[in-house]
């Protein structure tokens, strides 16, 4: 199952699979170093990022629809 977000007024209401919760939370934790970080990591905060960007600046009524 893929993340999925709506908007509920003025929230925005994220539903994560619960497999993936902990790779979540551990694709958004802050690195102390530098370096280069895992692409599969970066698929995942660019995809939440993204969802929540999506459900931020839609239109009202695509907010419903989702």
């Amino acid at each position: 199952m893929a993340m999925t977000y709506r908007a509920e007024g003025d929230d925005v209401i994220v539903r994560i699979p619960g497999d993936e919760v902990q790779s979540l939370r551990v694709a958004l934790q802050p690195c102390p170093c530098k370096g280069t970080k895992s692409v599969a990591t970066a698929a995942i905060r660019e995809g939440f990022v993204r969802g929540l960007g999506q459900a931020l600046f839609a239109k009202p009524s695509a907010r419903e629809a989702r």
